[in-house]
């Protein structure tokens, strides 16, 4: 069995946090001639999403399965880190605007494999999206190795 040390831990949750925190902010009407309307949701990102990212604890692997409803972004999200058989499992919640992607990856206690099974991850950034790809950079903590920092995520529609 590989050893895997916080550092490395962290960095696997932050992965997935990532992914899940591809985005900007919230998103405000925009204005026509004839009044307010509806924010733009011009990007699908329904489906299936893998890809690599990095951050202070090392690199890693995540895959999102997302599901969009309107601007609104949730699924479920699993991170790995690089040369480790430990996986996280957990959820992605977030928001679209346009290109602009806001996300948030949750792994709870018992996500972990062991032995990290009591260890609980999140994970929010922010950046862009096509309908083939999500670039983003995130932040976090998680409960076993501390502040997740310095996060890039790129990720590849399957």
């Amino acid at each position: 069995m590989h050893r895997i040390s916080r550092a490395a831990l962290a960095t696997t949750v932050l992965t997935l946090a990532s992914i899940a925190a591809c985005g900007g902010g919230g998103s405000s009407p925009s204005s026509t001639p004839n009044g307010p309307s509806a924010p733009s949701t011009s990007v699908n990102l329904s489906g299936s999403w893998r890809g690599a990212a990095s951050d202070s604890s090392g690199p890693g692997e995540i895959a999102l399965q997302v599901t969009q409803t309107g601007t609104a972004l949730s699924g479920s999200a699993s991170i790995t880190l690089t040369g480790s058989p430990v996986t996280g499992r957990g959820t992605m919640s977030g928001t679209l605007s346009g290109s602009t992607v806001h996300l948030t990856i949750t792994v709870p206690a018992g996500g972990f494999d062991a032995p990290y099974g009591s260890c609980n991850a999140s994970v929010t950034g922010d950046g862009q999206a096509s309908a083939t790809s999500i670039t983003a950079t995130y932040t976090g903590t998680n409960s076993c190795s501390g502040n997740v920092a310095s996060g890039q995520m790129s990720l590849s529609k399957q």
